[in-house]
């Protein structure tokens, strides 16, 4: 029988956890060298680093949140990175892709052994001002280390009822717009979508140990809505 109770029951810390974030920003643009450097250069003198690691490499940007709210430190970074290069490359078109992974304690390693006293952390919806960038994204969602349910036909369905869930509240919210092959359309101001995706990732978090979502973010795209058919 556990000794555990309430009161000797703790929250997982952020560490523990491993959350964050890979990032990689594409402006469409011969000057794209100049316009992510710029970027860079304005999140940081807006303050959108602190509390937060970044190691860049040849592929992408790894974003490690050390202290809390490490969701809305996340999300306030990479909508606020997301917009700065789409001003720098004055409006024109901007491909960010996202991933997002929360429950992978030391990142590469992912133990997610935290034993039966330590609880998974409930963040609070995240707040972020408009950017008046408008967007549209493809959105995934992961839940995963499924609890071992299983129907009739031998399927685990358990994720599918969690990812559900997130887009009824993407749609509640104003922000999906229509569901596309392997994802679900997501409109709005850059700071509407990418809360969008944070706050349904970090909900699942709260009773899904390992969870990961994934958006492609597309700014002043040349191609109409719906795309060529």
């Amino acid at each position: 029988m556990s000794t555990t109770t309430e009161e000797t029951r703790r929250t997982a810390a952020v560490t523990e956890l491993g959350v964050g974030a890979r990032v990689s920003v594409h402006p469409h643009t011969d000057a794209f060298v100049d316009v992510i450097t710029g970027a860079l250069d304005d999140v940081r003198a807006a303050g959108l680093t602190e509390g937060l690691q970044l190691q860049t490499d040849e592929v992408s940007t790894w974003v490690g949140a050390l202290e809390a709210p490490a969701e809305q430190r996340i999300a306030a970074y990479v909508s606020g990175l997301v917009a700065a290069t789409s001003r720098r490359s004055g409006g024109g078109h901007v491909v960010a892709h996202v991933l997002l992974s929360r429950g992978c304690p030391g990142e590469a390693t992912c133990d997610l052994s935290l034993g039966s006293g330590v609880g998974l952390p409930v963040a609070a919806p995240v707040e972020l001002a408009p950017t008046g960038v408008d967007a549209v994204a493809q959105w995934s969602l992961y839940p995963l280390m499924d609890a071992a349910t299983t129907t009739a036909e031998g399927v685990s369905g358990e994720h599918m009822a969690h990812i559900e869930a997130a887009i009824a509240a993407a749609q509640r919210r104003g922000t999906a717009s229509a569901a596309a092959h392997y994802a679900t359309v997501l409109r709005g101001d850059v700071a509407d979508v990418l809360a969008t995706a944070v706050d349904a990732w970090a909900s699942v978090g709260a009773v899904v140990p390992h969870v990961v979502t994934h958006l492609t973010v597309s700014t002043g795209s040349p191609t109409p809505a719906g795309g060529p058919r």
